[in-house]
């Protein structure tokens, strides 16, 4: 049998310092049928949304370094990657006071931490 014709799986860049995080995200989604991409570092996610233009981005906003609102922005600024869909990982409650003080809204928010099911 062959795959010729077959549709690819929806491509997620996942990005946060901390490994479990970011392993937990990539399990459940390729758990899902997504093909994720890790990644332990803006630059190094920035890089990778770049080279690859996925289909969604899933950040941590508060990574050391070039953090996931530095990304979005820097994202959004970009033709080839300003559509692409963003949620961030974060461990604040006050979601509008973040847009406030990054200056970007993300398309979604998710609170740290989470489980998987």
């Amino acid at each position: 049998m062959s795959d010729v014709g077959a549709p690819r799986p929806a491509l997620v860049v996942a990005a946060d310092d901390e490994q479990d995080s970011v392993e937990l995200v990539a399990i459940l989604l390729g758990r899902a049928g997504y093909e994720v991409l890790c990644a332990s570092e803006g630059v190094e996610a920035l890089a990778l949304i770049r080279e690859r233009i996925p289909d969604l981005c899933v950040l941590d906003g508060g990574m050391p370094g070039l953090a996931g609102f530095e990304v979005l922005r820097r994202m959004r600024e970009d033709h080839r990657t300003a559509a692409i869909r963003v949620l961030i990982l974060t461990a604040t409650v006050d979601q509008e006071r973040e847009i406030r003080r990054h200056g970007v809204e993300p398309d979604s928010f998710m609170r740290k931490p989470f489980e998987g099911e």
